[in-house]
């Protein structure tokens, strides 16, 4: 018996309901793998300074790769790392992310003695080219200079074209712009719950940590910020270094500790000045946080309960070599 027009046509409609309903569970689904090409992931680490505990930068750099390769979604990501900026530039060039794990000024992976704007320059020239997301850790956000209390300004303005601010070194911090270091207090962390990064985590949860501030100023001063600039994890802290012993926190105000950036040209950033200490990898809602960055500024979209990367244990952590938790 020959089908009726009809009957085709609902045939037609049905087969194309089934099918969309197929692909928006499998394309928005919790533990959904990514589609498409790989996504090229380049993780630039520096060396660890501070006796193992802390600024473990090459360490950091290892546990990123190992983690996302260990992932539901290594298929869909290539991950490369170097130490150091690496001497084969197609590696950044061809890039869709850079980490940078690294200390800052004179230590900066992104410095060169012999032209200090040479590396930054040439990443600078990616970024803009390219949209490539960036993530920035602790001390990485200070830019490349000769040193402590030193501020070299062009680099010093690449890094805020890059990440809407820069670690402003003011020698001995006398000036009350200088952005300052407040050591290991346990904060109080409000969460921006409307970014995509925050999915997955609470409205609030602690952390102990070494935290650097004055970051972003007045609006029209240093680093005022901008509708580019999100404050993803907040806390009220000492406005100067001379506030941080202010009972009464007099001049005190709301500043960001981790925070994410839309750069002109549409790339996206994300930087954070918590992630002192090693341990601070093993805490839940900063992992989340950090694996939701990694899709955000490869332009993915976030699941709705967070990137599904088991966080690190204290196991993990302490399985790189010369490693070890305050």
């Amino acid at each position: 018996m020959k089908p009726s027009p009809n009957s085709i046509s609902l045939l037609v409609l049905l087969t194309c309901i089934v099918g969309t309903l197929f692909t928006g569970l499998r394309s928005h689904g919790k533990d959904s793998e990514l589609q498409g090409e790989k996504k090229k992931v380049l993780i630039i680490r520096g060396a660890s300074t501070h006796g193992g505990d802390s600024h473990n930068n090459d360490e950091v750099g290892l546990l990123i790769k190992d983690k996302l390769e260990a992932s539901q979604y290594a298929d869909s990501l290539e991950v490369q790392t170097t130490f150091n900026y690496p001497e084969d530039l197609s590696l950044v060039e061809n890039a869709d992310l850079i980490i940078i794990s690294s200390d800052g000024g004179a230590k900066h992976v992104l410095g060169n003695k012999a032209d200090p704007t040479k590396h930054m320059k040439h990443l600078d020239g990616v970024l803009k080219k390219n949209k490539t997301g960036l993530i920035v850790i602790h001390w990485a956000t200070d830019a490349p200079s000769g040193g402590m209390g030193q501020l070299h300004r062009e680099n010093a303005r690449m890094m805020m074209d890059w990440i809407g601010a820069v670690y402003y070194w003011v020698n001995k911090g006398n000036d009350p712009a200088s952005s300052f270091t407040w050591k290991f207090p346990k904060l109080d962390l409000e969460v921006d719950k409307s970014h995509p990064i925050s999915n997955g985590l609470p409205e609030r949860f602690t952390l102990k940590d070494e935290y650097y501030f004055n970051f972003f100023t007045v609006p029209d001063g240093r680093n005022p910020g901008s509708d580019q600039v999100t404050f993803l994890h907040s806390a009220n802290a000492p406005s100067y270094r001379g506030d941080i012993k202010d009972k009464e926190k007099k001049n005190w105000r709301h500043q960001a500790v981790y925070w994410s950036f839309e750069r002109e040209n549409g790339g996206r950033s994300v930087a954070m000045t918590s992630a002192h200490f090693y341990r601070t990898w093993a805490n839940p809602h900063f992992f989340q946080s950090f694996a939701n960055s990694v899709f955000w500024t490869l332009g993915l979209e976030v699941p709705e309960d967070g990137v599904n990367i088991p966080t690190p244990t204290a196991e993990e952590l302490l399985s790189y070599e010369g490693t070890k938790l305050y």
